[in-house]
């Protein structure tokens, strides 16, 4: 079978071979009778581009490199879903994403972070949560390689984040309009982390937000009122509320401020104790995963406009790859509280 060029592509639609380039990388202005020529062509030839040649010849990847922890967290998968919706909307499909997980190691983190940057796999990048050493981002910006990180933040790199700090005060003050005073929080890790070497930004936000609601409803907050998850799945949300349970405290409200995932475990591990939600426990969450309205009872929760995270973050890197912006973007989205029965 003989070897289908981008000339071939040309002969056939009757334009230039760059024309054809241009369509299939998004790039320059054309009619659209042009782009469904050269399109109409290109799938009666079936013509692949060799994207390692391409990359090989001009030293650069038309690659997306998207890290988080994990590659099956709800929220890393909403994010995902909105970077996936972006590409396809804006027709970006020159651009492959390539999807790497750290499994939540520092060195895995570092280790795959140079080995994108200095082998020249990735024209972006895109982190979940994740932060870059300092000196990673300084060098991702010398060469030019466009990096966005989602829900953190580095000087130097651009940010999509959540105002954590309010969603955190919407969700304790539902709580305490819901007749309950006698409250918890189960938030991220403080300090460093198997995520980062600084503590994440997020975890302070949400528990700033928490005491400030406190102290608008004249509640005291106690140290011993936080417990903290390293992982945010359901797992850590069960031991959470085991050591809320044996603490003999008298608690009647809690406020799951690392995710839905481990508010899960919450209620599964409240349902072994006979507690109910909410006539015994208030429960209010964070992230409104898609389970959260179907969870027994259905969960409130602060809604993170996930989706849009990822489709802000694309935005971002398409406007350094392709109009040449290098001004450090920061965009702060905005929360909802969504409530439903279990606060």
């Amino acid at each position: 079978m003989k070897n289908i060029t981008i000339r071939d592509v040309a002969k056939l639609a009757g334009v230039s071979h760059v024309t054809v380039s241009n369509v299939i990388n998004g790039r320059g202005r054309m009619s659209a009778e042009t782009k469904e020529k050269v399109l109409k062509a290109v799938k009666k030839l079936k013509f692949y581009p060799d994207v390692m040649a391409r990359t090989l010849a001009g030293g650069k990847s038309n690659t997306i490199a998207l890290i988080s922890s994990y590659l099956s967290s709800p929220f890393v998968i909403n994010i995902l879903a909105g970077v996936e919706r972006r590409q396809a909307e804006l027709n970006k499909f020159a651009y492959r994403l390539e999807h790497h997980s750290t499994r939540g190691a520092l060195s895995v983190k570092e280790d795959l972070l140079k080995s994108i940057l200095y082998g020249k796999k990735a024209a972006a990048v895109i982190t979940v949560t994740i932060k870059p050493s300092a000196e990673l981002v300084k060098e991702f910006s010398k060469r030019g390689i466009p990096l966005v990180i989602i829900e953190n933040k580095a000087p130097g790199a651009s940010s999509v984040t959540l105002d954590n700090y309010k969603g955190a005060f919407l969700a304790t003050e539902q709580l305490i309009k819901s007749g309950r005073k006698k409250l918890v929080l189960v938030n991220g890790p403080v300090g460093s982390s198997v995520y980062d070497e600084e503590e994440n930004p997020v975890v302070s936000e949400r528990l700033k937000g928490f005491k400030d609601a406190l102290e608008e409803y004249n509640l005291k907050y106690e140290d011993r009122m936080s417990y903290h998850v390293a992982f945010y799945n359901r797992e850590e949300g069960e031991k959470a509320m085991q050591r809320i349970n044996n603490s003999g405290a008298k608690v009647n409200g809690i406020f799951c401020a690392a995710g839905d995932t481990a508010a899960l475990g919450i209620i599964y591990q409240c349902r072994k104790y006979g507690i109910k939600i909410p006539q015994d426990i208030a429960l209010a969450g964070y992230d409104d995963i898609s389970t959260a309205a179907i969870m027994t009872p259905p969960l409130t929760t602060v809604r993170q406009p996930m989706e849009q995270m990822g489709s802000a973050a694309f935005d971002i890197v398409m406007a350094a790859l392709e109009n040449g912006v290098k001004k450090q973007a920061d965009i702060v989205l905005q929360p909802e509280l969504i409530v439903r029965e279990s606060a």
